[in-house]
């Protein structure tokens, strides 16, 4: 019965067994806010070469990578890393909310994940329906975090 959060925390962090400070360092460089911002431009540029079947994702992600870049530019030293971004939130009670940056991190890293099965599925099978890679895609990474209303949008 782990949390949503925790394991976000997780995936977002690949944390590996290691000792004291070492595996500290480790740690916030696996969660450094500006990779996370550097990869999810660079999916925004590839979603554009796509066109415009997956505009309700980039959408989400141009709303989440603003969110991030705007906390980050407040104080880029205080959020270098996503930990820290997540751990005060949750201490400030804001984690949850629809507007946080911590479900900024989380719907960050599923629309990476959701993108690079679908991306696999195009190499493996570039002559398959983009529709139904698109399907697949989003059974197995996204929908299962999407109520009804969201999964209608991504059907269309």
């Amino acid at each position: 019965g782990k949390s949503e959060l925790r394991v976000a925390m997780e995936e977002l962090c690949l944390l590996s067994p290691g000792d004291g400070e070492e595996q500290e360092q480790e740690q916030q460089l696996r969660s450094s806010t500006m990779d996370l911002l550097c990869v999810s431009k660079q999916l925004l540029h590839v979603l554009d070469e796509i066109g415009p079947t997956l505009l309700v994702l980039r959408q989400d992600i141009q709303q989440n990578v603003q969110r991030l870049q705007d906390l980050h530019a407040r104080d880029s030293s205080k959020y270098a890393t996503l930990t820290a971004i997540v751990i005060e939130e949750v201490e400030e009670g804001t984690s949850k909310k629809t507007n946080s940056c911590t479900r900024a991190i989380i719907w960050l890293a599923r629309s990476i994940n959701f993108s690079v099965h679908l991306l696999e599925r195009l190499m493996k099978n570039p002559d398959s329906s983009l529709k139904k890679m698109v399907e697949e895609a989003y059974n197995s990474t996204l929908k299962p975090f999407h109520g009804w209303i969201s999964s209608a949008a991504y059907r269309v």
